[in-house]
């Protein structure tokens, strides 16, 4: 059975790419090899930080600093779907690796104001 490889483009709220994710296969959490563009050194620090605190097992602080990078609003697009954009939640980059959950697509159209 061949292995079939999934690759996500990691963005920023802005739209700036901020690296790609490689992974071999889609299930509700996406793990793969993690490929920084120079975008990610905007946000290596907060990363940092949860490494160091999940590494010690600093579970209060890891919790905190998790719903910091939730709020940040990362999103992914594939590779084949260059369209449809992906939020993402539980966005984790430690070692080279990124494990995220998939979530609803963004809406992209305009919010109505009153």
């Amino acid at each position: 059975m061949p292995i079939t490889t999934h690759a996500f483009i990691l963005m920023d709220k802005n739209g700036a790419i901020i690296g790609r994710i490689v992974s071999a296969g889609l299930t509700p959490r996406v793990q793969g090899a993690f490929i920084p563009t120079i975008e990610f050194s905007k946000y290596e620090s907060v990363f940092s930080k949860f490494a160091h605190a999940a590494n010690n097992m600093l579970f209060t602080h890891t919790d905190e600093i998790q719903t910091k990078i939730d709020r940040m609003d990362f999103y992914v697009i594939r590779d084949d779907q260059p369209a449809a954009k992906l939020k993402v939640k539980g966005l984790q980059v430690m070692e080279g690796e990124a494990i995220f959950e998939l979530q609803q697509p963004l809406n992209l159209s305009p919010t109505p104001t009153s």
